[in-house]
């Protein structure tokens, strides 16, 4: 009987659960889901970008960032608790055209090498986010180089807690441009990351 008990014992400690635990919660992680993005061809590549300047900017001395693999809601927020990273970030990007006759947003490969000066590197955390940032700063060059005068940008975003627990309620951010060429991603991203900073420091 005491040999079944410790047999027991054995099989629960090396069980999925244990092995699955999830990591301590660090109050200053927010947890990045990639961007929902319409009105683009490259929807994912221009989501991939949008969320590592997001990373870039939410990465500092009392905060730091990490993107999920996840894309379903349910599974985002079981991986986000896993990683003991329980605030997540919900963005939604949609590109309205004047009908300007311009391209679309899928020339990122023609973004020039000399572009990182777009958005600050991080001083803060791994080298992975200054690589993160550089190649986010030149998608974003190229998106404002297809970018016309009177296109608009509209970006939705929240903060949510792994349980449901709202931290930014749904917030939304416009812009407009100008001229052609200007870069409307940079500014609403930064405003948007600054929001989100102080409400999580607030946490």
């Amino acid at each position: 009987m005491i040999a079944v008990h410790l047999l027991t014992l054995a099989v629960l400690a090396t069980s999925p659960q244990q092995a699955d635990a999830a990591q301590p919660v660090d109050a200053g992680c927010v947890a990045l889901l990639l961007p929902s993005v319409e009105g683009v061809e490259d929807s994912i590549e221009v989501a991939t970008s949008v969320r590592s300047i997001f990373q870039s900017y939410l990465t500092g001395p009392s905060i730091k960032s990490i993107e999920l693999e996840a894309r379903l809601s349910s599974q985002a927020a079981q991986e986000a608790r896993l990683k003991g990273c329980t605030k997540i970030l919900t963005v939604t990007l949609v590109r309205k055209q004047s009908g300007g006759g311009g391209s679309k947003l899928g020339a990122v490969a023609h973004a020039a090498g000399s572009t990182a000066g777009y958005i600050p590197l991080p001083s803060y955390g791994a080298a992975a986010a200054v690589g993160a940032a550089r190649s986010g700063a030149e998608a974003v060059a190229s998106v404002a180089r297809t970018t016309r005068a009177k296109d608009e940008f509209t970006m939705t975003y929240r903060v949510d807690t792994a349980d449901g627990g709202a931290i930014v309620p749904l917030k939304t951010e416009k812009a407009k441009a100008k001229t052609n060429g200007e870069d409307l991603l940079t500014p609403l991203i930064a405003r948007a990351s600054d929001a989100v900073a102080n409400a999580v420091a607030k946490r």
